[in-house]
């Protein structure tokens, strides 16, 4: 009886295939991104030394131009002995007209490229970790980023939080830091074309991107995101949460927003008139309150630890879910200071 044939197989599989053609051109992506940075930075740094090349030539010029001059004034051109001298010193005299003619042309050239600074400007956007944020519904044309800078965001629990706005430690908080380097990662991804509006909410909510009447930024401008980001490093945290009034504030601008993003730890804890402690059912009263603002845009939610609100994720979840956004739960090492 014949023995049936085998059937040979492959060690290398297609979906092997498929992944190492993928790993390879990530590879590629991403030393061929570093390399542009690279270049890009050294431009402008070859820029910046060029202008003052040039500045310290045509200083040098001017400066034998003027000895010349002296030189010319001090020789009597009656006698014929100084004719020749009086030649030379003129012909040395129009080529340093010349040359510092050139190099004038060349300086005004230099300046009429784009200001070494900007480049600079437009290297210092923060990094974004897409690993975290390409869940988030962050529609255009126009993005609102709602930062909690209330107290509860100084620390993982309300006394530790308290211990430090006694201390005025407040400002080296660990997870303030992260949730200031938050808006930083979310800023750099946003798609080009979408403007974005960034508003800080404790009891009260303020824009301090653009300004009161035009709060919407492009964040792909440097001057207004380096602007946006000097404002964001001053922020402190203290005070109370009213999302109830954020919501509202946001819903007054002139161009309503197409998508939001909250940066927060939990549920509200304002409007508080009689300043006592407030239980996780006021919490989730005032949570609800804020809801009835209704939201017609997707609404997203970035939530920091914090002891005491153990249904904030739920109900966090169940908003974004209801306007069609997502909320995230980040890990301790997001993101990287």
């Amino acid at each position: 009886m014949k023995k049936r044939r085998e059937t040979q197989s492959s060690a290398l599989s297609f979906m092997d295939c498929i992944c190492c053609g993928f790993g390879a051109v990530l590879l590629l992506f991403i030393l061929t991104a570093k390399k542009q940075i690279t270049l890009s930075s050294e431009e402008a740094s070859q820029a910046l030394d060029a202008e003052q090349t040039l500045h310290i030539a045509i200083d040098a010029a001017q400066a034998q131009q003027r000895a010349l001059d002296k030189a010319i004034a001090a020789l009597d051109p009656q006698p014929e002995a100084n004719a020749t001298s009086l030649a030379e010193l003129a012909a040395e005299q129009e080529r340093l007209a010349k040359a510092i003619e050139e190099k004038a042309a060349a300086l005004t050239a230099l300046e009429i490229e784009p200001d070494p600074t900007d480049a600079v400007a437009g290297l210092n956007r923060p990094s974004a970790d897409q690993s975290y944020l390409s869940g988030l519904r962050l529609r255009g044309p126009r993005a609102v980023i709602l930062l909690e800078t209330s107290g509860s965001m100084l620390a993982a629990n309300a006394q530790s939080a308290l211990e430090m706005i006694r201390q005025g430690s407040g400002t080296s908080s660990a997870k303030w830091l992260r949730a200031k380097a938050a808006v930083r990662a979310v800023l750099a991804a946003i798609p080009q074309g979408t403007q974005v509006a960034i508003f800080q909410m404790n009891e009260t909510a303020a824009p301090f991107s653009g300004s009161a009447d035009s709060p919407y930024i492009d964040p792909y401008d440097n001057s207004a995101l380096l602007t946006t980001l000097e404002r964001l490093d001053t922020l402190e945290a203290t005070g109370g949460c009213d999302l109830a009034n954020a919501l509202r504030t946001i819903g007054q601008l002139k161009e309503r927003p197409s998508s939001l993003l909250l940066i927060g730890d939990g549920l509200p804890s304002a409007p508080n008139p009689s300043q006592r402690s407030l239980s996780e059912a006021d919490r989730v009263q005032l949570f609800n309150r804020a809801l009835a603002t209704r939201p017609s845009y997707p609404f997203n939610a970035i939530l920091f630890p914090f002891e005491g609100d153990p249904s904030a994720a739920g109900l966090f979840w169940q908003l974004s879910g209801r306007t069609n956004g997502i909320t995230l739960i980040p890990d301790n090492d997001w993101p990287a200071l």
